[in-house]
């Protein structure tokens, strides 16, 4: 599949099972070309660790000062963020599962807050779009959200967002 992407063409080989198409208002998205059970394997996250300062906007961050990041588009790069996602990131895995019955023509979605600190910080945060009932309605990352909306998000968060939240709740007193 040819995708345009920062005014450059890329034949992107998309995997079997998946599709990329253009979602209304968020650009281009990745889609289910079929159902996905929940707890089942949809794409691998590929990419090497990277220093910040050496990341693309879809990197997906590791540690205070890593991330997980690929010179190339690859068809993962086009999981968009949710609030209600379908899809969350397996780090001992390194891929993306299901964390819910994926129909198939529905965008696969996973939510940026469990992996990533501080959106601001590295300068972009966003207003979100993904309409769903429970929406943050800005996108700044994990620091910024309320005590319960974090608790929500723990069995999905990375190790490292873990680790912050756990030390989060050493000093609040809790665990």
């Amino acid at each position: 599949m040819l995708v345009k992407q920062k005014g450059r063409l890329f034949n992107l080989p998309i995997p079997r099972g998946l599709k990329v198409a253009y979602i209304h208002g968020k650009g281009l998205g990745l889609l289910a070309n079929r159902q996905f059970k929940m707890g089942e394997k949809v794409i691998p996250l590929r990419g090497e660790l990277v220093p910040a300062s050496k990341t693309s906007d879809e990197a997906v961050q590791f540690d205070a000062n890593r991330f997980i990041d690929t010179p190339y588009i690859v068809p993962e790069d086009f999981i968009n963020h949710s609030c209600s996602p379908n899809a969350a990131i397996d780090f001992d895995k390194k891929c993306f599962v299901a964390i819910k019955t994926i129909k198939k023509n529905s965008e696969i979605t996973f939510n940026y807050h469990t992996t990533e600190y501080d959106i601001e910080k590295m300068g972009g945060g966003f207003d979100c779009l993904c309409g769903s009932k429970n929406c943050y309605k800005k996108i700044s990352g994990f620091r910024y959200l309320s005590f319960s909306q974090k608790k929500r998000l723990e069995k999905y968060l990375s190790p490292f967002i873990k680790e912050k939240f756990r030390k989060e709740g050493t000093k609040r007193g809790g665990k």
